[in-house]
């Protein structure tokens, strides 16, 4: 039989910041909107609707944001695009 390994979570480590950073990034743009839409649809009709347009563009900006994460978490290509 065979036995299962732990996790190593330090080995994982950059990969689960990675991941964390991009969930915190998807729920900060995306979490008012859903709100707010839902308070619109469910309990007042007027709720923030002058706010609404412009949260409704947020989401847009997480694939900007994307490659800086990913950027991030690589020091060595950071170091050398700095170096260049």
């Amino acid at each position: 039989m065979s036995r299962q390994q732990g996790v190593n979570w330090r080995r994982h480590l950059k990969m689960v910041l990675q991941l964390w950073v991009m969930s915190s990034l998807h729920l900060g743009l995306w979490l008012p909107l859903v709100t707010t839409t839902l308070i619109e649809m469910n309990i007042q009709p007027s709720f923030m609707i002058n706010q609404l347009e412009t949260m409704q563009f947020a989401p847009y900006f997480i694939p900007l944001f994307l490659p800086m994460i990913c950027l991030s978490s690589q020091p060595e290509l950071v170091s050398k695009i700095k170096n260049h």
